[in-house]
């Protein structure tokens, strides 16, 4: 399943979901892995169970409330420019 999927499926089933925006770029340790790195825009709380759930009950490492945008921006956003998977997906 891509993260496209994962994001759609969030998408219909959470009313709390608006955007997301994702990169997907090869994990340092194996190659053949991928490191999804997303932020999700909700309009209230929403907790690691329903984003896990919400995705198809897929494996979610860390989950965390973002207090300094510009920081986790550039986290996320530092393989741009590479050879990496990026969109971002917004609710219809």
């Amino acid at each position: 399943m891509t993260v496209r999927n994962w994001l759609t499926k969030l998408l219909k089933a959470s009313k709390k979901v608006e955007q997301a925006f994702f990169v997907s770029e090869r994990d340092k340790g194996d190659y053949n892995n991928l490191d999804v790195h997303m932020l999700i825009g909700i309009n209230t709380d929403m907790t690691y169970q329903e984003v896990k759930y919400g995705m198809g009950n897929v494996s979610v490492g860390d989950y965390q409330p973002i207090y300094n945008s510009e920081a986790v921006c550039k986290y996320v956003t530092k393989h741009i420019g590479k050879v990496v998977d990026h969109d971002i997906v917004f609710k219809s």
